[in-house]
């Protein structure tokens, strides 16, 4: 196969070319030629697209030294072959050393093809050479812009001869040395090292040579005596036999490191004298990356075992909770608040926590930092103390409350016996609504000594503060001296807020028996609610006030007031203007707390003589709080032959259960106690459908009974009944599988309607 060839042809005369393109021709080229005789033509005809030059020695004011100059004064790399008709040794000799690649004569054109073919590989030899030795340069240009630059220290040196050959100007900087002490003798890198590190790093040196890679950290002195760290790496390098003959290497100043990792461990140090619980987690992974000793009182783990552990499993009661707490901190950077624990031993805590996000040198978050603080006992007490605050509220009430009992209960006795005697129906009909509506009247009476005094809090939920007040003002009414006027402006579509009813009742019964005492001669107390968005500027007016919205209550009376000097003092606990045996001081103190640990504030405004305001701001719960359902009002539904045993040791209640179950559809069967019901179910465990339970009774209880059952048929279907209600007691009730508690005294309605929701838990 013939090879293309591009040729550009110096030659006056038109034969001896067209011999030069034959023996191309018959060497295997397929020469592409231009002819030309003088040195215009050759000059224009120069292009980097020829692959080779033929030129005659001697043409008519024209030659070969002058065509080589052109070309060399172009820049151009092609070959440039001399043909001749007769050239002596020395000349040709001279025009190899002015550049020619080769000479041959005319009478001698065989060797033309094995001349062109040398002098093309030798061409592009030296091209790759010429490119080779360009990239080489630009890269030692681009490594001493680079090592001149970098803040770290580039160093090589001559294993054989033991030399320093290259080290970067950085060196000055960071050693206070100069580079020409360092290329007089490498001994002097050695004595700038700290003498108790310099052994250990000589030795490191000397067996990396060969063995591989090394990475040592020392100190230097520097010649004015200061101090600084050192992170040295090196590297060997081996020649064609294997051998090192070269070290390259970089060292850099990591003082500033140095230091920071020095106050941290001072850090550790003092924060492990903190009596708090100090933990520092990943923000993502949630793993334990410091635990101090207050941690390790805390919960039981040591550092080494808390290490590495995800937090949320180690100590967190609810195992999501970090990841909240988490997405906080990335919302806000910060967060604080109370959450539940467990220790090592398995016992229960509440901690307040504050937790920091800490991001790294780019901005980006990395880890948390949390301060732990057991309340655990402060909680038991605040629980304990808000109890006796609330009994000594019903203390109160007392009076008035046993007076409008009283009032209840005469209709109820007055009105019962006439239902022995024959009457027409109607009459018949309003006696039993006026027994019934006193009934209900008592039983909301009842509930509510129940809830303020047993202390039943439950979880933050939103609730209409409307019902609330209402509520409030229904027992104010019925207990408040005649003398008292009562009214509520309550705006109308008031958002809910997030809280506790039993806790927010004791705000407004605080607020609005202090009312009473400062009316003693009568006066007017009212109730007033409205939505508020508190911004930053009206914020700022406010003791511990924040911006956002708020639902605003307002309890204002027309007493006697609050004198100047004392109104900054009526929060402080046990601090009252009322004698001895008239109340502890312990109510408006109540109220202040329960409001800040519903995220609120209060502030009051009173002139003496003229009454008091006291406004109390509640935040508005948000939408993705969800409202409790409403109450349906479809008649109660019936029953379909199901067979329902009752247990209750109160033979009317079983009596009354009976025949509203009987009316609506149910079979019943009754026991009096634990033990019969026991018996009953062993006798029929298949056919009985569900059970009713009262959960005080003797000789076995509603909660041996309900344990007893669940060995025994451990699906049967259970509703509860009692007089009282422990949280304690209704969180054992859930873990036995029952859900729903009937408080006594309760409606046909509400029986109905829990038994249907039990037996047929799918329908609407």
């Amino acid at each position: 196969m013939t090879r293309p060839l591009r040729v550009l042809i110096a030659e006056d005369r038109p034969t001896d070319a067209e011999l030069m393109i034959w023996e191309l021709r018959h060497a295997g080229f397929a020469p592409e030629s231009r002819v030309v005789d003088n040195e215009d033509d050759f000059a224009a005809a120069l292009h980097p697209d020829w692959e080779v030059i033929l030129s005659d020695f001697t043409m008519p004011g024209f030659s070969a030294y002058r065509a080589l100059a052109l070309l060399q004064q172009s820049g151009l790399e092609i070959p440039f072959i001399i043909v001749s008709g007769s050239i002596g040794e020395e000349t040709a000799v001279a025009s190899m050393k002015l550049g020619a690649t080769d000479y041959l004569l005319k009478d001698r054109l065989a060797r033309l093809g094995p001349a062109v073919e040398h002098a093309l590989q030798t061409g592009k030899l030296r091209r790759e050479r010429k490119t080779a030795e360009a990239a080489l340069r630009d890269s030692e240009e681009r490594f001493r812009q680079m090592a001149e630059t970098i803040a770290d220290v580039f160093w090589m040196t001559d294993v054989a001869k033991n030399e320093m050959l290259y080290v970067s100007p950085a060196y000055e900087k960071i050693w206070g040395r100069t580079c020409l002490d360092l290329y007089a003798s490498p001994r002097n890198w050695l004595d700038a090292i700290h003498p108790d590190d310099r052994a250990g790093v000589l030795e490191a040196a000397l067996s990396k040579q060969v063995q591989g890679t090394y990475d040592e950290e020392y100190r230097i002195v520097r010649q004015d005596g200061s101090i600084r760290w050192i992170r040295d790496r090196a590297f060997p390098v081996t020649n064609a036999a294997g051998k090192v003959h070269r070290v390259v290497g970089v060292a850099r100043d990591i003082t500033p490191r140095k230091q920071a990792e020095e106050r941290l461990r001072e850090q550790a140090a003092m924060l492990d004298h903190a009596h708090d619980a100090i933990v520092v987690r990943d923000i993502h992974t949630r793993k334990v990356t410091f635990w101090n000793k207050g941690a390790e009182r805390l919960y039981g783990w040591k550092a080494e075992e808390a290490a590495g552990q995800d937090i949320g499993e180690l100590i967190f009661a609810d195992a999501a909770g970090p990841d909240r707490i988490t997405q906080a901190l990335l919302e806000d950077g910060e967060w604080r608040g109370e959450v539940n624990h467990i220790t090592r031993a398995s016992r229960q805590l509440v901690v307040s926590c504050h937790a920091t996000l800490v991001r790294d040198s780019c901005g980006v978050p990395r880890s948390a930092l949390v301060i732990y603080f057991d309340i655990t006992e402060q909680k038991d007490l605040e629980r304990r103390f808000l109890r006796a605050q609330r009994m000594e509220s019903i203390g109160t009430l007392a009076s008035g409350i046993a007076h409008d009992l009283n009032n209840i209960l005469s209709p109820i006795m007055m009105s019962a016996p006439l239902l022995r005697g024959d009457m027409p129906q109607e009459m018949r009909d309003e006696i039993v609504d006026t027994i019934e509506m006193s009934a209900e009247r008592g039983a909301q009476i009842v509930k509510q000594v129940l809830t303020f005094g047993r202390g039943l809090e439950g979880e933050k939920v939103p609730l209409p503060v409307e019902t609330l007040i209402k509520e409030i003002i229904k027992i104010s009414f019925e207990t408040f001296p005649r003398s008292i006027t009562l009214s509520t402006s309550i705006e109308p579509d008031l958002p809910r807020v997030l809280g506790d009813a039993t806790q927010i009742h004791q705000i407004l019964l605080n607020l609005c028996v202090n009312a009473r005492d400062a009316m003693p001669a009568g006066g007017k107390l009212r109730l007033r609610a409205s939505t508020i968005d508190v911004d930053p500027g009206y914020a700022s007016m406010l003791p511990d006030a924040r911006p956002g919205r708020f639902v605003l209550v307002q309890v204002s009376d027309t007493g006697s007031g609050i004198p100047a000097e004392i109104l900054e003092r009526i929060f402080d606990p046990f601090f009252t203007t009322k004698g001895i045996g008239h109340g502890t001081g312990l109510g408006l103190s109540t109220v202040l707390g329960i409001v800040k640990s519903h995220d609120g504030f209060l502030h009051v405004n009173s002139l003496p003589g003229e009454g008091t305001t006291f406004h109390v701001y509640l935040p508005v719960a948000s939408d993705e709080d969800a409202a409790p359902a409403a109450p349906s009002l479809d008649l109660p539904p019936s029953g379909q032959g199901e067979l329902v045993l009752v247990v209750d040791d109160e033979p009317r209640i079983a009596a009354a259960a009976r025949l509203i179950l009987e009316r609506h559809g149910y079979r019943v069967v009754s026991a009096c106690d634990g033990t019969e019901a026991v018996a009953a179910i062993a006798r029929d465990s298949v056919g009985i459908s569900a059970m009713l339970t009262d959960l005080m009774m003797p000789v076995m209880d509603g909660m041996a009974l309900i344990r007893a059952v669940r060995r025994i048929t451990p699906a049967l279907p259970v509703l509860a009944s009692s007089g009282l209600g422990e949280k304690t007691q209704l969180a054992e009730l859930k873990a036995l599988g029952v859900g729903t508690v009937l408080t006594k005294p309760y409606s046909a309605d509400s029986l109905l309607r829990a038994l249907h929701a039990l037996l047929h838990p799918a329908s609407p």
